[in-house]
């Protein structure tokens, strides 16, 4: 007679597995957020700047009160990119918590590769583009003899 065992099913699992993937979605999409083409051009964001102080100036010296100001649109690219990553950390916590409890190691294993993933795409990323600013600032202040002649 053979004994057969129950397993139990994989809840924390699961649940670690599908908030590992849409934390890994929400952190791509972030990043390629951050590529995306600027409405301005560098140039004319300089030239409204100017514009800008010209005509605070103009309006500090004839006494005139300064307008009001427009609100910004508010940005919620931060609030989710720190939820995405909570959500990639409870991932890892549910993954290891169904190891813990014995379900079918498949879906938790994935749910902490997932939630990991997510940590240090977002880690690397932003440590690259930390050394890529670097290396430009090394190579602006290396040549600012050549650009201010």
């Amino acid at each position: 007679m053979q004994q057969i065992t129950d397993m139990p099913p994989a809840k924390f699992g699961l649940i670690g597995f599908m908030l590992g993937v849409a934390s890994l979605v929400a952190i791509v999409i972030q990043l390629s957020l951050f590529f995306e083409p600027q409405e301005k051009s560098a140039g004319t964001v300089i030239g409204e700047i100017a514009a800008d102080i010209k005509q605070s100036a103009a309006r500090a010296l004839s006494g005139e009160p300064a307008p009001e100001t427009t609100p910004q649109p508010p940005d919620y690219s931060q609030m989710i990119t720190a939820a995405a990553l909570c959500a990639a950390g409870i991932a890892v916590v549910l993954g290891g918590i169904g190891l813990y409890r014995n379900e079918p190691h498949r879906l938790p294993y994935l749910a902490m590769g997932f939630g990991v993933s997510a940590i240090v795409m977002q880690y690397v990323f932003w440590l690259a583009v930390l050394i890529c600013g670097v290396a430009l600032m090394i190579s602006i202040i290396g040549n600012l003899d050549s650009i201010v002649s």
